[in-house]
């Protein structure tokens, strides 16, 4: 019977599934046998390449043994795939590193540079230099090699990370070492040039005339003893230098700002007590140092290093060997190193406990004779004022008039007293300080109502911020403000204008006057709140006073953690400041 068309045509279509099928079983086999890599499948897509889990796992474990770091991105900079190296560099778990940014790992200050060079990258094979921070925020700098591969399944951005810390050190390293040669060199060449010279010189001389043999070893001889006679001046000044040094009993010390490894003279060693010989640091000289000034010692030593600020500085220390309690004072300069920095202070030292004993005394004996005065001032005050009394009854003008003028300079007699005993009080360190909670605005009001009702010849206008409380001697620091005032009225023509404000600034009440006074010199402002000073010009020669009042005013505040200062032009008057720290609770 003759098969049907249909039958033939199903016959040729099993044939050939049969021949697919057998072409797959043998693909299948060699693939379980390893006799391929790589298949290509045709979808609607176009024929695409799948390669086998073994054909790559030679690269993958070259790839993960890299002493370099490697890893892909994406178009958005997100990690694809890093190596454990990249990992490890950055101190991060290799799990939590795919998906993140790579600008997640470079340095704040370079991110700008790496976004545009990995923008770059995509057009053109890059390499560059950044820095990139590990988890620990510590820098590491390194080298990146960037280049686009296209794969089947996209575009992406391969780069290859070089860890350039070691590299940068021996850079560093080298750079010192060749900088430490090329100054060996120089020093080479200019001894080789002056050698050059003097060989030169001497040829010349030789070749010119042999007779002036004779005269060139006269004019030798002769510079041999001007040459010892000048070592001979050298040494004597030297000498005379020590010996002034050993007359005055003057130490000399130097201390390195940054280790504080200090450099001390026989005598410094000896004032202090501290070993004759072997190494000392700034540590051993501060335990000689009473405990109540080690703050302000290095305070001065602090400013030394941040602002180069000469040294001048008195303290007491306690003899380290003796005991014996002795004044020192210091003065020193301090020195740069190549590189512009505070790097060293070269001071000298002088024992003053007898300077200073003297200066007790006579601050003793300043407080026993002005104790002494108040007593007799006291009792003429009294007298006037019964005298006061009975004449404005009697209705005597003149002699009201009369006693009331000697009130007035008993009173001031009785100020200047009370200013030299406080002199006495703040130096022996016997002054108290009542410190309370007070506000500020309402002190200087008070002082100022006292001006306006005491008949004032002066207009004083006043601006005042409320709500500004402080810690203080509300008696003490009223002493500042009618001092200042004082001065304003006192040194400013009749009938001006002076201008007081009280305000907050960087966290202190600032108390501010200004006069339109006769001003102050320049070259006297520095000196202004030293102890007696006084500014000498004809117009001050009418003006009485000691030069105490604002030498008071400045340890009062000082001993409030508060600061004064002046600014002054001449014949356009002063302006006073002076700030206390505000109480914060």
């Amino acid at each position: 019977m003759e098969k049907s068309k249909e039958i033939l045509q199903l016959e040729a279509v099993n044939r050939e599934l049969q021949i697919q099928l057998e072409e797959a079983n043998d693909i299948i086999h060699a693939i379980r046998s390893g006799e391929v890599d790589a298949l290509v499948v045709n979808s609607k897509d176009g024929h695409q390449l799948f390669t086998l889990k073994s054909a790559d796992q030679t690269y993958r474990i070259f790839i993960e043994q890299m002493t370099e770091s490697a890893l892909t991105l994406d178009q958005d900079g997100r990690i694809l795939y890093c190596n454990s190296r990249f990992a490890t560099l950055c101190t991060v778990p290799l799990e939590k590193v795919i998906g993140m940014k790579l600008l997640d790992f470079v340095f704040n200050e370079d991110w700008i540079f790496a976004q545009e060079v990995i923008d770059a990258a995509w057009e053109i094979d890059t390499r560059t230099e950044l820095n990139l921070i590990n988890r620990e925020q510590e820098k590491i700098a390194v080298q990146l090699s960037l280049k686009v591969l296209k794969l089947d399944e996209g575009t992406a951005l391969s780069i290859i990370i070089t860890d350039l810390t070691e590299l940068k050190k021996h850079q560093l390293l080298l750079q010192v070492r060749n900088e430490q040669l090329e100054e060996a060199r120089q020093i080479t060449d200019e001894l080789n040039s002056n050698l050059e010279n003097i060989v030169k010189l001497r040829t010349a001389e030789l070749e010119l005339k042999n007779e002036e043999l004779k005269i060139a070893n006269d004019f030798q001889l002769k510079m041999n003893t001007q040459l010892s006679i000048a070592l001979e001046g050298l040494k004597e000044s030297d000498d005379n230098l020590q010996s002034a040094f050993n007359a005055a009993e003057l130490g000399s010390c130097r201390v390195d700002l940054k280790t504080g490894k200090a450099d001390m003279s026989p005598r410094f060693r000896l004032l202090y007590g501290l070993p004759e010989f072997g190494d000392i640091d700034w540590h051993m000289v501060l335990s000689a140092i009473e405990p109540e000034y080690v703050a302000e010692v290095n305070q001065v030593l602090e400013a030394c290093a941040k602002s180069g600020t000469p040294v001048d500085s008195t303290y007491p220390i306690k003899h380290l060997t003796s005991g014996e309690r002795k004044w020192m004072r210091v003065v020193g300069k301090v020195k740069k190193d190549k590189a512009g920095n505070f790097a060293s202070v070269y001071a000298v030292i002088m024992d003053v406990t007898a300077q200073k004993q003297d200066e007790q005394r006579k601050n003793d004996f300043i407080a026993m004779v002005s104790h002494e005065l108040k007593t007799p001032l006291t009792s003429m005050k009294g007298y006037i004022q019964v005298m006061q009394l009975k004449a404005k009854g009697n209705d005597n003008g003149f002699v009201v008039k009369a006693l009331d003028g000697a009130e007035r300079q008993i009173t001031k007699m009785t100020n200047m007293i009370n200013g030299f005993l406080n002199i006495s009080r703040f130096e022996s360190g016997k002054m108290f300080m009542d410190l309370q909670r007070i506000e500020f605005s309402a002190i200087v009001e008070e002082i100022i109502e006292e001006y306006t009702t005491t008949g004032s010849n002066h207009e004083i206008s006043y601006s005042g911020e409320p709500g500004l409380f402080i810690n203080a001697d509300r008696n003490k620091l009223g002493h500042v403000i009618n001092n200042l005032i004082g001065n304003a009225v006192k040194y400013s023509p009749i009938n001006s204008k002076i201008f007081i404000e009280c305000l907050a600034r960087d966290q202190n009440a600032v108390f501010v006057i200004k006069d339109q006074g006769m001003g102050i010199p320049k070259e006297d402002l520095p000196k202004l709140f030293e102890r007696f000073y006084r500014v000498e010009s004809s117009q001050m020669a009418t003006v009485s006073g000691f030069g105490i009042g604002l030498y008071l005013s400045s340890e009062i505040v000082a001993r409030h953690n508060g600061r004064i200062w002046v600014e002054s032009e001449i014949g356009e008057g002063s302006t006073f400041y002076f700030s206390i720290p505000l109480d914060q609770h």
